[in-house]
């Protein structure tokens, strides 16, 4: 359990952070301007919570079932104590979840989810369930193929029906096996980074809030409780767009989530020239939810969930950073708690944040290249 750190006396610390000659060609070997923070000590002490470790990115689904993944798996727990993973292509053929016989019925086969959902929570860590990607006998375009090597079909369904079905009786299905209470702390996202090349339908966003609303409705037909949204963008886009057509639609919405990554520009996340740093990055991003007009009716439920809700629960909000590359967003709506939290720790974390910068920029690159996501 991390303990909250208390001061006494009031501080004035002046920090350099290029103390030391580093090798030439070195990321330290540029001087760093010197900083004073100021600490007052007979201030309330806070804790420090490790926001980017709650949930880690970690590839597609298949890859979970591998020896290696579920050893690494066990240690970053030990480690960080981390609480979800999210990967990709949970529906993806090589999964072999849904399948037609020759009438065009739909076959389910759970076998592979449940060895890939039992191997998470044996290891005490939750999913947080990516619902992607399009199986091809469902696929409206069977060609419609992302470029990673393992080549996820990213087209809409041919048939709404067929799709409705497919989440229902999967999201049926893990209540059946491992309880609805359980489920309930699980979070559905739908789809991953529809305003990039993850998504075919066309045009992009309005087919994806018809993907949205089919798959929020099936979910809630098994369970109210169970925690479905979006719209799992990258560069926080949509995020104002799709709450409002939420709204205007009367679709179910219980967090909203985006991506965020390492190397984007304020051009990419904001459409502006301004010089945002890392450190205000998310925040700003947070920002544009947390923003929208107050009067959004059918977000009244997520607001009393977050409002009733304690700091505990809150410090759980996928809006912070993930190991891998995430960024994910839950709304309290008028509350500027989170904000406030994250300037407060914005000091004491400048350290770690050069150290993530250092791991993230390079792996981004690294990842385009291979196709890996």
């Amino acid at each position: 359990m991390r303990r909250p750190i208390s001061w006494i006396g009031v501080l004035s610390l002046p920090l350099l952070f290029a103390l030391t000659a580093k090798p030439e060609g070195s990321l330290h070997a540029q001087s760093l301007p010197a900083e004073t923070i100021e600490i007052d000590a007979r201030a309330p002490s806070h804790s420090f919570p490790h926001f980017w470790e709650k949930m880690f990115g970690s590839g597609r689904a298949i890859l979970s079932l591998r020896e290696s993944y579920r050893h690494d798996l066990r240690e970053t727990k030990r480690i960080t104590g981390f609480e979800y993973a999210r990967f990709h292509a949970i529906f993806h053929d090589e999964v072999g979840l849904y399948d037609e016989d020759a009438a065009g019925k739909p076959v389910y086969n759970f076998s592979y989810v449940d060895q890939i959902y039992d191997g998470l929570l044996e290891n005490n860590v939750r999913p947080f369930v990516e619902l992607s990607f399009m199986p091809k006998k469902l696929s409206s375009d069977p060609n419609a193929l992302h470029p990673f090597w393992y080549k996820q079909n990213v087209a809409p369904p041919k048939d709404w029906n067929k799709w409705e079905q497919l989440i229902e009786a999967f999201a049926r299905h893990l209540v059946e096996r491992y309880g609805e209470d359980e489920v309930a702390n699980w979070y559905f996202e739908v789809w991953n980074e529809p305003n990039l090349d993850f998504w075919a339908g066309d045009p992009k966003e309005a087919t994806y809030y018809d993907l949205y609303d089919h798959t929020a409705r099936a979910i809630k037909r098994v369970s109210a409780r169970l925690r479905i949204g979006g719209p799992a963008t990258a560069q926080a886009a949509w995020v104002d767009r799709f709450l409002a057509h939420c709204k205007e639609k009367n679709v179910p919405v219980d967090f909203v989530s985006s991506h965020v990554y390492g190397n984007d520009r304020a051009e990419d996340v904001f459409s502006t020239h301004e010089n945002i740093s890392r450190n205000e990055m998310v925040c700003r991003a947070v920002k544009k939810v947390l923003r929208l007009p107050a009067h959004a009716a059918h977000l009244d439920r997520v607001q009393r969930r977050v409002q009733q809700s304690t700091t505990s629960d809150r410090q759980r909000l996928h809006g912070a950073v993930s190991r891998q590359h995430d960024s994910r967003m839950r709304r309290p709506d008028g509350n500027d708690e989170l904000l406030d939290l994250f300037r407060r720790l914005r000091g004491a974390r400048r350290r770690e944040d050069s150290f993530l910068r250092r791991l993230w920029h390079p792996r981004r690159a690294q990842h385009s290249k291979s196709g890996f996501q």
